[in-house]
């Protein structure tokens, strides 16, 4: 899960006195010295990181501050290929055309000089099998359960055998890519237990192999990176790297323009501005991976009503999607119908590409939705059947602005329909804890979901799925994601995201499309930011004399 935001204008004349004239210190060409940047950037204002540990990670933000101490596996780029250069495996063939996984790994070192190998990768298989639903994966790709057997030949070959022939395109994209290489030499001297008391701890991870070592962390302050000389990638353009916690865009904007930060998501109602100025630095990336999502608590027996398809139907048609992106993002948004992104449109049904969609804005058809399903107007207004109103409390992430003014214009629209619509603002980390462990303590909550590489669902929608967390159970669901998953081809995944689509297990909104502020003489920043979620630092650079 993931969060984001926009702005007042009160900051406009800061922000463009930064973009004409930032001061200027010398550098060794293409040497940036410090750079300081917030979490989530291109998704939202970030929240303060919690854990460093790939197994455990459980917002966008923590993942962008463990993916900078771990190599991966298989390194997705954002048009959904393995891109070679940054992954540890070397390649991966299936000659059963589906059950079994040949994979070879290319040399690389840990940060202690110690090679990484398979023994490396059979000791996160273990642990992901040990913390079972712990494990912040598990059920995507299957994992961990789909595999028989992991075995290594030697190190620098490992086999995978599944229990049953599955998409092969499925399961290395999203199942074999968590096989990321832990360091086992280093961990094994810990039990479970000490591992997760240990994933904010900087001295835990003193044994790295990806592009940058963990100096130091401040909670709700900052964490800072300095360069792994043994990484076997490109190398740095910098001394010291750190991930500063600004948890609201007025925090991140003055930030920038007192220059503790080198760049900021740039808010929407500025963009106009700051985009038209020579010389300015204004850099607009492709959209995420990820559709904001109003997620209606189906296992909160105070909103029982959301378990009727036609309620969350009623709602989806009663939402101006439009509008909203008109309005909070400023015309900078993709409206979003069902659980797969339409950019890039890689994995859109035939239907979906066309744009037909089982729900669109229509206040009249989710009137007539909300009366088949026994509700009607009472003499407030709001819908009910046998005295038990269809009102309901979303919690959003505290201090953002986007997501207050989506909360707002969909507020109006559904109590358009006769659905009332309260909002309270939650700090993000407490929200998420509810989420996860406390099912009757919320009754919707307004969030972003970056989502898997090949978009299949099978965490978040299949009943008792890791990441579903609302309750939601159909039984034609489960089965259209298991197709999805079992068959080869998109065949299955077109059948499903039209059903899910009509379902509404969520209630699937639009996904915003940032542009950030950045510093003059700070280059790569597109390249830099994966619309999947991961980060390369080392696309970043600097021209001589660029601001430190």
């Amino acid at each position: 899960m993931a969060h984001r935001r926009p702005r007042r204008l009160k900051l406009l004349a800061a922000v463009l006195l930064l973009l004409v004239a930032a001061p200027a210190l010398a550098q060794t060409p293409g040497d940036c010295g410090t750079i300081i940047i917030p979490p989530g950037l291109g998704i939202g204002p970030g929240a303060d990181v919690t854990s460093f540990n790939p197994l455990f990670i459980t917002s966008e933000y923590n993942a962008e501050a463990s993916g900078l101490l771990f190599e991966s596996l298989l390194w997705i780029n954002r048009f959904h290929q393995i891109d070679w250069s940054r992954s540890i495996a070397s390649s991966v063939t299936t000659p059963d055309a589906g059950k079994t996984y040949n994979v070879t790994m290319r040399p690389w070192l840990w940060s202690d000089g110690v090679p990484v190998t398979t023994k490396d990768v059979v000791y996160t298989f273990n642990l992901i099998k040990a913390y079972g639903t712990s494990y912040a994966g598990y059920g995507a790709g299957g994992m961990p359960g789909i595999i028989a057997s992991l075995t290594a030949s030697d190190a620098t070959h490992f086999r995978v055998v599944l229990t049953h022939p599955v998409n092969p395109d499925w399961f290395i994209l999203n199942g074999l890519s968590q096989l990321q290489p832990l360091p086992a030499h280093a961990w094994e001297k810990y039990n479970t237990d000490q591992i997760w008391q240990g994933q904010s701890s900087p001295a835990f991870f003193s044994v790295v192999d990806g592009p940058l070592l963990l100096g130091g962390f401040t909670v709700g302050v900052d964490a800072q990176f300095v360069p792994n000389p043994r990484y076997g990638g490109t190398p740095m353009h910098f001394q010291r790297f750190i991930m500063k916690f600004e948890n609201a865009e007025g925090q991140e904007l003055q930030a920038v323009e007192s220059g503790d930060l080198d760049m900021s998501n740039l808010p929407f109602d500025l963009y106009d501005q700051a985009s038209h100025l020579p010389g300015d630095s204004v850099v607009t990336l492709p959209p995420t991976y990820s559709w904001h999502e109003l997620i209606p608590n189906l296992a909160n027996p105070a909103t029982a009503y959301f378990t009727d398809v036609r309620v969350r139907q009623a709602m989806a048609d009663a939402i101006d999607q439009q509008q909203i992106i008109n309005l909070a993002m400023h015309g900078h948004g993709l409206a979003d119908y069902g659980p797969v992104p339409v950019s890039p449109d890689t994995f859109l049904s035939p239907a979906a590409k066309a744009g037909k969609f089982p729900v669109d804005y229509d206040p009249g058809k989710a009137k007539a939705l909300l009366a088949a399903a026994g509700y009607m107007p009472g003499t407030d207004g709001i819908a009910q059947k046998k005295g038990s109103k269809i009102s309901f409390t979303l919690e959003i992430p505290a201090g953002q602005p986007l997501r207050i003014e989506m909360a707002e214009s969909m507020q109006q629209d559904l109590r358009a329909v006769g659905i009332e619509m309260k909002i309270r603002q939650v700090e993000f980390n407490k929200m998420l804890s509810e989420m996860v462990h406390e099912p009757t303590a919320w009754q919707a909550i307004l969030v972003a979901e970056n989502l898997s590489a090949y978009p299949s669902g099978e965490d978040l929608f299949i009943t008792g799925g890791y990441l579903n967390n609302n309750g939601y159970t159909d039984k034609k669901m489960d089965a259209l994601v298991a197709q999805s998953t079992n068959q080869p081809g998109m065949g299955g995944l077109y059948a499903y995201q039209d059903y899910a689509s009509a379902q509404q297990p969520v209630i699937f909104l639009p996904n915003e499309q940032y542009s950030l502020l950045v510093r003059n003489g700070l280059h790569g920043v597109a390249d830099f930011i994966n619309p999947l979620g991961a980060w390369a630092p080392e696309k970043l650079y600097c021209t001589a004399g660029a601001t430190p």
